[in-house]
């Protein structure tokens, strides 16, 4: 995006905001246009790296001193235009995942908490990514964020000191009221308009009782890999959900790519359905629900390596190798919001951020969440269709002409040519065994070409 373009798509993202005044919308637009054009060298993470004249990064300062410049006002607008977005007839994935990010040389900034064992001081951040669909093409939109949760957890003592019955009970209340971040964006959202259809996509963290119990209650289907021994009732009374997996028949073969490993593997599937026992609660045992499990496994993993495996509990049905591979499918498309971690913390260098409370630099993780939004859906338009031509609404004018300057392409300019020529401006090599670029180099090169481009306007102007 160059200035234009990133005013646009920052109004377009941010101009809804409930910020309380109009005043703070419209600086809150600048500033998010500043972070999406990523002006500046060495951008990213802070203010006065994007904002360089000093007057505006003192009103963006300023912006952020606000008690009603929170987390969940400066992204209002984004999650409001998610929603509408997702009543239009489609199939739409809903992944969710949690990451920490850590600023342990912020020792005079409030309301940090810990984050890791060694207690290092940083806030939680639990995001919703929606993808819009198109199974007949395997390929994904991203649309944004239907919902995202900031907070520090409450300081702790090393594990030297507060054994005991009242640490571990403060300890289980703390992870009860953090498992409730699970499935609170469809909550709140109202679910699925009609003519559509919502997946719920999670990895083991999120395999609680009380989120299947809540996807039956509303209708939502559910793709989440298990990681708890859950008891079942039935047939399968005296087994768990693991053990009854690893038993169920064999529906056949499938290659699945591992996208972490950059491997393609031979996988064993199996699938049944199973009743998931109720757990007891004060009050009574919570209700059973039939739901279905698919188990794939690794045939023949490298020398040295663990078989990787997956047991995955859907409601989705399981009963053919075709209908397995659907769900498997569904899950793979978990990686993305992975992906987008890595492009906010790596990319926009959130950790980067030197502000004095952890509430501003939870409204700064908003913004910046929402421009990491913006350059996954370029970098997966780029990886999964690179033979499509470069639309002109796809990229601006300007850098594209730049770009045939440095990186001229071979015949027509596609959508992969024009990524790939960023990820070069920054470091990235592209030789046939480098694969696609990581986040880091990609930024450096939209840096780089936002600074040709001002040039290249300069020298066309004067």
């Amino acid at each position: 995006m160059d200035a234009c373009t990133a005013a646009v798509w920052a109004r377009r993202h941010f101009a809804k905001a409930e910020l309380g005044d109009e005043r703070r919308t419209r600086r809150l637009v600048r500033v998010a246009t500043a972070f999406a054009t990523g002006a500046g060298g060495d951008a990213g993470g802070t203010i006065t790296s994007v904002i360089r004249d000093r007057h505006q990064a003192k009103a963006a300062y300023r912006l952020l001193d606000q008690e009603e410049v929170t987390h969940a006002a400066v992204i209002s607008g984004h999650t409001t235009g998610v929603l509408e977005a997702t009543a239009a007839p489609a199939d739409y994935l809903l992944i969710e995942d949690t990451m920490a990010v850590g600023y342990p040389s912020l020792t005079a900034t409030t309301g940090l908490g810990p984050i890791g064992e060694d207690f290092t001081r940083g806030l939680w951040v639990h995001s919703t990514l929606v993808l819009k669909m198109d199974w007949a093409k395997n390929e994904a939109q991203p649309l944004g964020l239907l919902g995202q949760r900031v907070w520090a957890r409450p300081p702790e003592e090393p594990k030297s000191r507060g054994r005991g019955k009242k640490k571990d009970r403060a300890s289980r209340e703390r992870k009860a009221k953090e498992s409730e971040r699970w499935m609170t964006a469809l909550e709140a959202s109202g679910g699925a308009m009609a003519g559509t259809t919502w997946t719920y996509v999670a990895d083991r963290e999120s395999d609680i009782y009380g989120l299947y119990q809540c996807a039956f209650v509303n209708g939502w289907s559910f793709v989440v890999r298990a990681a708890q021994p859950r008891a079942l009732g039935g047939p399968w009374k005296g087994q768990n959900l693991l053990t009854a997996a690893a038993e169920a028949p064999v529906r056949g073969r499938v290659e699945v790519e591992l996208t972490r490993e950059s491997r393609t593997a031979v996988m064993q599937v199996r699938s049944s359905g199973l009743l998931l026992r109720g757990p007891h609660r004060p009050g009574g045992r919570l209700a059973d629900h039939q739901l279905n499990v698919v188990r794939v496994r690794e045939l023949n993993p490298p020398s040295g390596r663990e078989p990787v495996t997956w047991v995955l509990v859907t409601d989705l049905p399981v009963d053919t190798l075709e209908q397995c591979q659907r769900v498997i499918a569904i899950y793979r498309w978990r990686w993305l919001i992975e992906e987008l971690h890595k492009a906010i913390k790596t990319g926009m260098k959130v950790e980067a951020s030197q502000l004095s409370t952890a509430r501003r630099i939870a409204a700064l993780i908003g913004v910046l969440s929402v421009v990491a939004v913006s350059l996954l859906e370029h970098k997966l338009a780029a990886r999964t269709d690179p033979q499509a031509p470069l639309q002109p609404d796809q990229a601006d004018a300007t850098l594209v002409a730049v770009l045939k300057k440095v990186d001229p392409p071979q015949g027509r300019p596609t959508r992969r040519w024009f990524w790939l020529a960023i990820a070069k401006l920054g470091g990235f090599q592209a030789r046939p065994s480098d694969g696609d670029p990581g986040w880091l180099t990609l930024w450096r090169g939209w840096q780089t070409l936002m600074l040709l481009a001002r040039g290249y306007d300069l020298a066309n102007s004067s």
